[in-house]
């Protein structure tokens, strides 16, 4: 079956998505299922939702590219390694991106300059793009993947000071708009040696035990979305409790979420209503 443009607009009506707001996808574009038009139908069913008031942020972050020789980050060339959805939006007119060499994000709408150009050389701390989406009143929307791919958390861990990650400086050269090159410094938060991985599933079904996210089918994807202020608190309160929270229990794979199948190949995981339309 194939998916329109309005059929994912209702959907994402459905789940929640608010007209006017401010709202940061996580996205897998095969969860959909076969969606008309690819990834760009999705972005329009996003923007459609979200109309000319609302600001969408998509997540364009770069690993393996910087690790090129001469690479050189180009907010307006430099694709998105986060899915085919991320650089969809990243690439529509107007768009504006941050200068996190390897942690940038995207935004298009009324508050996307102020989002993207806030803080410094961290994208993690308290005055960063994606903490801006917390204070501003956003939501973050997981279209079709897990917990483990929500990276809000990572303010909390960054915040809070987890033992498990260390503070990296990194100089690269980014390309201005106008062509110059920059230095420019960014701060990373890479794991200490020996760190066993995050499960943020498991801060999720605390979520979801709390009734703080609204879950819903959007095709065949199952979205989850909950607003930035209940995630951030909830997660320090959670850290507080128990500061293994964010961590995988060792000799375990990630929790499993109650609403709809998890599948993993490689690197790729999706949440779905039926794995069959996945395949």
């Amino acid at each position: 079956m194939v998916i329109g443009c309005q059929e994912l607009v209702n959907d994402l009506s459905r789940l929640g998505v608010p007209a006017g707001g401010l709202m940061m996808v996580h996205s897998s574009l095969r969860s959909i299922g076969m969606v008309e038009g690819g990834a760009d139908t999705v972005v329009d069913a996003l923007l459609e939702c979200l109309g000319p008031q609302g600001t969408l942020v998509v997540p364009t972050f770069t690993f393996a590219a910087p690790n090129q020789p001469g690479f050189v980050f180009d907010p307006a060339l430099t694709p998105s390694e986060m899915g085919a959805i991320s650089e969809a939006a990243r690439r529509r007119a107007g768009a504006q991106r941050s200068i996190h060499v390897f942690h940038s994000i995207a935004a298009i709408g009324p508050m996307a300059d102020q989002i993207t150009n806030a803080g410094g050389a961290s994208a993690w701390d308290a005055y960063s793009p994606m903490q801006q989406i917390v204070n501003m009143g956003g939501r973050f929307l997981l279209l079709g993947v897990p917990y483990t791919r929500l990276t809000a958390i990572h303010l909390v861990e960054v915040q809070v000071g987890v033992p498990y990650r260390r503070q990296i400086e990194v100089e690269m050269l980014v390309r201005r708009p106008d062509g110059a090159l920059e230095r420019v410094v960014s701060t990373s938060m890479p794991p200490q040696p020996g760190f066993g991985g995050n499960d943020f599933n498991r801060l999720g079904q605390l979520l979801e035990a709390e009734q703080a996210v609204r879950i819903g089918a959007v095709g065949n994807a199952i979205g989850r979305l909950v607003t930035g202020a209940r995630l951030f608190d909830s997660a320090v309160a959670r850290y507080n409790e128990d500061d293994q929270i964010f961590l995988r229990i060792p000799g375990t794979r990630e929790a499993v979420l109650r609403d709809g199948h998890t599948i993993v190949e490689g690197d790729r995981v999706m949440c779905v209503a039926d794995p069959e339309l996945s395949r």
